[in-house]
């Protein structure tokens, strides 16, 4: 017999007694559902995660792989557990509020070890969340849990998809061969394995997806069936994907209508880095991991993701954000002062910028020179010499232009050197040597451990008190170093400094949060560097990468990053460079709107000195920010659509092959979009850009902004046939998108 145990609108948990005396229960949410059984002989295992958008459904092969439908991982003691290998099943829970149902076994690990496995399924989306609560009967030690664990017994010729990480940190690119910063990574499923590296955007991204065809796009007209899973962690991972020949009794299974052979897939995702010692009775919580479905190509798995993103991870923003920024960094390093400042303020407000944000370099005793802003973190006491007047009278002159104020810091690095609030026993330890960075060599430094509750309590009070003094209204978090402590008197163990140090930090930004709740946040590099899902909870906007030049290396970043990541949080920033100068007169207005433009595919923003730009490049970006303020609606509320391939970028020219590049975001509730097209050096004159997302039995109208010429034709038309643009190299197109009213018809140029 069936029952309802909880519902929230179309998401709702139920459970039936199976025929063979066993009791299964299903969690579903959106698109998704997913059915666990209880077994006395087999523990708590996966029978079923169906897609039911696509009409499909995955089973484990229960029988093939001992370790499948296990639904999580973990190593206590030195031994890996699984849910299958539960011994008793202690309890059951489901519940339910008007957006979310959540169901809970309570499991019983040999003989000492409780796990509590937590669902959470929501009502509008395709992602159901799960996570682990962890208590021992006896003291013993944690680690490599993995939260989420996948196992599919048949899936034809698997393909597994991700975005590479930062590769890195600052401006470091490989010598030769592709570009691997956020590269998205199509691969035929063998035995992959992926890594977080230092940190946890450092190598790769702690997300993937996985569906049957060998290039992203849907293997049949009518889209196939997907999954994506990724883990919301700012520490170390890892991800293990396998896939196997399917098994049968006859042996390996084979399509009958394809001739493709299915293989068996296994996939976990985990979180390292630590070996957290249990007391008796110590409660010990997982990080959660995401697990979605869709139905189409590897864009509609970056939609049912930013869905997700936008309604269960990321704090809510105002209708107008993201706000276009302006930031002193690229523009003068730590060379700044109030005079100089008032300069570009001014010109910051001509040009449209919402927001000014001193970056590094405006604390006492900051240098003048060089990028040493080293020199001085840790004192957090606005420096006199370059603000005369006072760094709450420069917010206020902001404010007066119509601008708000933003302010850059880094909490978790302090200069050893001056005398400050913090205390030589905060500092991170590793096996007793303080974690000092090597770099700069001029300046010594260490590494605060915020797994120590002082930390967290300092930390929160002076960027409180900063925050309240200048009225900041963003606040950029930087983070410029990495060091695990072992120190066992820090509120951690000796082997879970990492696991403390990353909840640390969001345990003070969170508190922030609370006490300023219309603080913008931007993440730079706190917590596990970058763009990470756990930062993002905390934060409303990321600085993808440091090397924002030239363009078309910041638009491969945003082809990457847009698929985990909705585009409003991906920021960007308009910046001089020697083969994109916006200071030489001889630099088109066609070719700087190619450069504007590249930035308004994410966050916009502008680092560069404004009094050194030509008119034409001053009006050009205003011109562009005017119509980014049009289209930012378009950012949170319309599908992301990739329309051309990433193009390969070789180093170190980062020239691309001539291969165009196009993107469109479309919101078909307000039925609009916009698409941009850039054409390379030695790119073809014209293209046929492929569209989609559009209504087949609709007609749009393309309006180019640069030209104000129009052309219509109806959606089946113009997915079918593409549209047509020419440009001259190094240039883009804007096109605004507009659906018309039924029946209207028109010519397609």
């Amino acid at each position: 017999m069936q029952q309802t145990l909880a519902r929230s609108g179309a998401a709702s948990v139920t459970s039936i007694t199976a025929d063979d005396g066993g009791k299964r229960w299903t969690i579903a949410g959106g698109s998704i559902s997913k059915t666990i059984a209880w077994q006395a002989e087999g523990g708590l295992q996966l029978v079923a995660l169906e897609n039911r958008a696509a009409h499909h459904t995955w089973q484990p092969d229960l029988q093939a792989q001992p370790a499948a439908g296990g639904e999580f991982a973990l190593t206590w003691n030195g031994v890996t557990w699984s849910a299958r290998q539960a011994t008793a099943l202690q309890g059951v829970r489901a519940s339910g509020d008007s957006n979310v149902v959540m169901l809970e076994f309570d499991l019983r690990l040999g003989e000492t070890l409780d796990v509590t496995l937590c669902y959470r399924a929501y009502a509008q989306l395709d992602v159901l969340e799960q996570w682990l609560v962890v208590m021992p009967q006896r003291a013993g030690t944690l680690s490599r849990v993995a939260p989420v664990t996948v196992s599919i017994a048949a899936m034809p010729s698997p393909t597994l998809h991700w975005v590479r990480g930062l590769q890195g940190h600052g401006w470091h690119m490989p010598a030769a061969g592709p570009y691997p910063a956020f590269q998205v990574r199509h691969e035929a499923l063998g035995a992959v394995t992926l890594e977080s590296g230092l940190r946890s955007t450092w190598h790769e991204i702690a997300w993937f997806a996985l569906d049957s065809s060998a290039t992203g796009q849907a293997p049949d007209a009518a889209g196939g069936a997907g999954l994506f899973a990724g883990l919301i962690y700012s520490g170390r991972w890892s991800a293990r994907a396998q896939a196997d020949a399917g098994s049968t009794e006859d042996g390996a299974e084979t399509s009958a209508e394809t001739g493709v052979e299915n293989r068996g897939v296994a996939l976990d995702l985990c979180s390292e880095g630590y070996t957290t010692a249990l007391r008796a009775w110590e409660v010990w919580m997982s990080p959660a991991a995401f697990v979605g479905v869709y139905r189409g190509d590897l864009d509609a798995a970056a939609h049912a993701q930013h869905a997700y993103m936008r309604a269960a991870v990321v704090p809510a923003t105002a209708a107008d954000f993201p706000w276009v920024q302006y930031n002193t960094w690229f523009a003068h390093l730590v060379d700044i002062d109030e005079a100089l400042l008032r300069r570009e303020a001014d010109l910051a407000a001509r040009l449209g910028a919402e927001v000014f944000v001193i970056d590094a370099g405006w604390w006492e005793p900051s240098r003048r020179t060089s990028d040493n802003f080293t020199t001085g973190l840790g004192s957090w006491q606005p420096s006199s010499e370059k603000f005369p007047s006072g760094l709450p009278a420069f917010g206020d002159y902001v404010r007066g232009l119509g601008m708000r104020f933003g302010i850059w810091v880094e909490p978790e690095r302090v200069d050893l050197r001056p005398p400050a609030s913090w205390r030589l026993d905060w500092l991170a330890r590793h096996n007793d040597a303080i974690v000092s960075p090597p770099w700069p060599p001029d300046t010594v430094s260490g590494w605060l451990c915020f797994g120590h509750p002082d930390v967290q309590a300092w930390a929160l009070d002076w960027i409180s008190s900063l925050v309240a003094s200048v009225g900041a209204d963003w606040l950029k978090w930087d983070s410029n170093w990495w060091g695990v402590c072992t120190c066992a008197h820090h509120g951690h163990g000796a082997g879970d400094g990492e696991f403390a140090q990353v909840q640390g930090v969001h345990t003070v930004l969170s508190a922030l949060r609370a006490r300023f709740p219309n603080l913008m946040i931007e993440n730079c590099a706190g917590g596990g560097t970058r763009t990470d899902f756990a930062m993002l909870a905390n934060s409303h906007a990321s600085w993808l990468h440091d090397a924002s030049t030239p363009s078309r290396r910041v638009r491969f970043h945003l082809a990457g990053a847009t698929y985990p990541f909705p585009p409003e949080l991906c920021n960007t920033f308009i910046i001089d460079a020697e083969d994109e100068p916006l200071t030489d007169k001889r630099s088109t207005r066609a070719e700087i709107d190619a450069i504007a433009r590249s930035r308004m595919l994410g966050a916009m923003g502008v680092s560069a000195r404004l009094p050194e730009w030509t008119e034409t490049a001053f009006a050009a970006v205003q011109d562009a920010i005017v119509q980014y303020k049009r289209l930012r609606p378009l950012l949170k509320s319309g599908y992301f659509h990739h329309l051309l391939p990433q193009p390969e970028l070789p180093c170190p020219t980062l020239e691309p092959q001539g291969e165009w590049e196009a993107y469109a975001i479309i919101d078909p509730a307000q039925e609009q979009g916009a698409l941009w097209a850039f054409r390379p050096t030695n790119g073809a004159p014209s293209s046929v850009v492929p569209l989609k997302g559009l209504a087949a039995d609709r007609a749009y109208q393309f309006t180019d902004v640069d030209t104000g010429q129009s052309v219509t034709a109806g959606g089946a038309q113009w997915m079918q046939a593409g549209l047509p643009i020419d440009l001259s190299e190094r240039t883009s197109a804007l096109l605004l998108l507009q659906a018309l009213d039924a029946g209207a018809a028109g010519e397609q140029a």
